[in-house]
């Protein structure tokens, strides 16, 4: 049996020419990824990356809105008004926090466990509302009822 080195021959040439176009692409694709990767500008952060001590890549409320600073003087108010302005409930593993408006029109998220001011720990972060611990004495800031119906507005006539 005799064989046709001009069909084994073309066959053969095929299938070198198929492999080198494919090295090729590859090569190519590979060149431009790298290319991009090592040459391509920067982008722009969109946010300022904020640095959180616990971890976790998620910005805290306090880097958000502030720490309550501790009073220099070492005296705890007797009163203060502390209004409740929102409530970052606790998850499973997570302290929860508190945005709260001291009287001095201060406002701060305070995590669950630390100091509002001086005298005062936020002892505990529910859903719809918050304790505050003074001492021995625990006080609940609850969210303000809404109204069921706002006020009609008086009705005016031209005389």
């Amino acid at each position: 049996m005799q064989l046709s080195l001009e069909r084994s021959n073309l066959a053969q040439t095929a299938a070198v020419t198929l492999v080198t176009v494919a090295a090729l692409v590859l090569l190519g694709y590979v060149l431009a990824y790298w290319g991009w990767v090592w040459l391509a500008p920067r982008p722009e952060p969109r946010t300022q990356a904020v640095a959180e001590a616990g971890g976790g890549g998620v910005a805290t409320a306090g880097a958000l809105f502030g720490v309550a600073q501790g009073d220099k003087t070492g005296s705890a108010p007797t009163t203060s008004a502390i209004r409740l302005l929102g409530i970052v409930a606790a998850t499973p593993g997570r302290r929860g926090y508190a945005v709260v408006q001291l009287e001095t029109k201060e406002i701060l998220a305070v995590s669950e466990g630390d100091d509002v001011t001086q005298g005062i720990r936020l002892a505990e972060v529910a859903v719809d509302h918050v304790v505050l611990q003074r001492g021995a004495i625990r006080e609940t800031l609850a969210w303000p009822e809404k109204n069921a119906a706002p006020e009609p507005a008086p009705i005016r006539t031209n005389r």
